[in-house]
Order: C-alpha cells, then sequence, then structure tokens
C-alpha cells in the first residue's frame, strides 16, 4: 500500500514559492508569530493574491489567538520586515521579500544552562508576569493577628458605624475618572519599544486624551476601556510610517497618536 498522499485538486490547495517555505522554516519566529505569518500566506497566496486587507480579528478566529496578540504579532512580523503594509494602518498586508527579513535573535545561548532562576516573563510579549509569593507566618505583622473586639449592643454597632464611616466626599468630576497614568503606562509599555517614551504627562497630553475618551461613535465611547486604548496603541505600530520607516526617521509620540484626526483615520482604516 502506497504511503502517499495524493492532493484533492477538487478541494483546493494553496501552493508556496519554496523560499518563502524554506525561509519561514529557518526563521527564528515565535511560535506565535509563525502562526499568524501562516494565516496571511493562507490568506493571500491561497487567494492568488500578493496583499490582502486582512482584519486582525480574521486571524485571530483562525488561529485561536487573541485579537490582541495577533496585532502584537503583525506588529512584530512588520518590523522584522516579514510582511509589509502597502499603506497606512490597515492597509493590505503581504509577504516582504526573503533577502530583505531581519529576524530578531530570540535564543543566542540554546543549550548554555540558566545563571539564575527566572521570573516569568514572554519572550513574545512587553509584559512581565508578577512572581508569586507564599503567604507565610513570616509575612504577618502584629498588627494584622490582632482583631478589635466586635460591639455588643445594638447602640455600640450603630455608633461604630457612625464613628467609622468615611467623611462625605463630593462627587469625581468627569475629568478625574480619565485614568491619565494608566493610559499613559499602556502607550509606554505597548509602544516604548518603537516610539518614544512619555516621560511627562503634560496637560496638552491630558488634554488629547480628554477628547479621545469622550470620543463619542454610534452612541458609544470606546476609549472608556483601557482594552480598547491598548488594541488601538498596537493598531498604530501597524502603520510602518509612524514607527520610522519614512525618508526622515521620523517618529511618532503619544501627542500624535492622540489627536482625533488621527485617531479617526487608525479606527476607520484609513
Amino acid at each position: 500500500m502506497s504511503s502517499v498522499v495524493h492532493v484533492n485538486k477538487p478541494q483546493g490547495f494553496t501552493r508556496m514559492d519554496n523560499n518563502l517555505y524554506e525561509a519561514l522554516i529557518g526563521a527564528d519566529l515565535s511560535g506565535r508569530e509563525l502562526r499568524v505569518a501562516l494565516a496571511i500566506h493562507r490568506l493571500t497566496a491561497g487567494y492568488q493574491v500578493d496583499v490582502a486587507r486582512i482584519a486582525a480579528s480574521v486571524i485571530a478566529d483562525m488561529t485561536s489567538i487573541h485579537r490582541e496578540d495577533v496585532s502584537r504579532a503583525i506588529c512584530e512580523l512588520i518590523r522584522q520586515r516579514v510582511i509589509y503594509r502597502t499603506r497606512g494602518s490597515r492597509s493590505p498586508i503581504g509577504f516582504a521579500p526573503v533577502s530583505e527579513w531581519s529576524i530578531d535573535q530570540k535564543n543566542t545561548h540554546p543549550h548554555k544552562p540558566k545563571a539564575v532562576p527566572q521570573r516569568g516573563v514572554s519572550t513574545t510579549s512587553n509584559v512581565a508576569l508578577v512572581p508569586h509569593y507564599k503567604e507565610s507566618k513570616e509575612n504577618l505583622v502584629p498588627s494584622e493577628l490582632v482583631a478589635a473586639a466586635p460591639p455588643t449592643s445594638a447602640e455600640q454597632v450603630a455608633e461604630a458605624h457612625a464613628t467609622n464611616a468615611p467623611p462625605d466626599r463630593p462627587p469625581q468630576t468627569h475629568s478625574e475618572r480619565i485614568p491619565f497614568q494608566k493610559i499613559v503606562d499602556l502607550y509606554n509599555r505597548v509602544c516604548g519599544k518603537h516610539l518614544p517614551q512619555c516621560l511627562k504627562l503634560n496637560e496638552k497630553r491630558k488634554r488629547n486624551i480628554r477628547k479621545c475618551w469622550n470620543l463619542e461613535l454610534d452612541g458609544d465611547f470606546p476609549f472608556r476601556s483601557l482594552e480598547c486604548w491598548e488594541g488601538y496603541f498596537y493598531d498604530c505600530l501597524q502603520n510602518p510610517h509612524w514607527i520610522g520607516y519614512n525618508d526622515r526617521g521620523w517618529r511618532a509620540d503619544l501627542e500624535f497618536v492622540t489627536r482625533e484626526d488621527k485617531v479617526l483615520k487608525v479606527l476607520e482604516g484609513a
């Protein structure tokens, strides 16, 4: 019995250029980057086109990778010149010539023993995992072991509540509820390797963030979610011109990517 599996042409098949196939085999890509690259190949060469407009959500459905992680992988593939976009963010995407690839070396000493215990850090994410500390008796202080005696009567309970009740606070204003620093921290974490970091949160930057926060689209305020901010910053990195691929070496910064006209361009895929 023959062990050769023949291609069933009526069901369709995707051809892959030998140079591209061998380059992907030898490329030091992470597993997530490789899966995203293969999905892009399926959606371009599989439909006999060089480039195609591909949403991150489509690749997420194909690969079972979270959408934000797909956007991160696309950004890394663009940065390493494995793929390219024809224009700005969300424009058609395709594979760059193999000769132009510039893959990062992710593990230069694969067999070298680790000198010190490693913390939980992902090689494909900018987010470091918080180390786990076991609870122990040594971590407790005397003040944590002493509990106040409960009141013994209804009058004492009411008096205790009245004494411990927090003072009346004026309602927070709309601007005070905006997590400015958390948004800046997200920008620095997502974009800090490719764009200038934000070192100081001045009034102009707050004003831009506030406009995004209050941006209403179809009756919704998408930027009132930190997940939206994170996804938006990853989308900004998909614009090659913004991350320095231009004749001046210019790069966008926080003030630029939070301008209302730039925000709308990214959201509209312009």
